[in-house]
């Protein structure tokens, strides 16, 4: 890389995530960068750090899963019932 700083555009484009995703993460301080007036600079050296292997998906689960409960099954709501239940006058 020959330049030492790139824009949050550039930035987002090299990282592979959204301009919004970048300003939070320089927001909140996992991303280094600069302020320059109205812009944000971001050095070019976080860019060119290996991004960490994505972690492994849990593994999964055959079968029903234990935490979710079906919901009982109710008969169909005339119209006006719907309209009632919605809270609506």
């Amino acid at each position: 890389m020959d330049r030492e700083y790139f824009s949050i555009p550039e930035a987002a484009a090299m990282l592979g995530i959204s301009r919004i995703a970048v300003f939070k993460k320089v927001k909140k301080g996992q991303l280094p960068a600069l302020r320059v007036g109205r812009n944000w600079a971001v050095p070019a050296y976080v860019l060119a750090k290996p991004a960490s292997s994505p972690a492994q998906p849990p593994p999964a689960v055959k079968g029903p899963r234990p935490d979710i409960k079906k919901k009982a099954e109710q008969p169909p709501l005339s119209s006006d019932e719907e309209m009632n239940s919605m809270g609506w006058d």
